[in-house]
This record gives C-alpha cells, sequence and structure tokens, in this order.
C-alpha cells in the first residue's frame, strides 16, 4: 500500500516538474519574443 502511493505521489511530482519547466519555457520564450520586438521598433525610430 505505502509503495503505490510514494510511487504516485513520484510521477505526479516528475509530471509537475515537466509542467513547471514548459511553463518557464513558454514565459520566458514571451519576454524574449517582447524584448526583441520593442528593440526592434526602437531600432527602427532611430
Amino acid at each position: 500500500m505505502k509503495a503505490v502511493k510514494v510511487k504516485d505521489s513520484t510521477e505526479r511530482s516528475n509530471a509537475s516538474k515537466v509542467g513547471t519547466w514548459i511553463s518557464v519555457g513558454v514565459v520566458g520564450l514571451a519576454i524574449l519574443l517582447t524584448y526583441f520586438l520593442l528593440f526592434g521598433i526602437y531600432m527602427d525610430r532611430v
């Protein structure tokens, strides 16, 4: 019984880590795209 619970929590932990890294990647990509977009607009004016 305990082994099953440990296995479940481990699987959930791994899935949670993958979801966290995907979220971090998406947010980071959005920040970089916004930065390059604003930098491009600024350089276009200058």
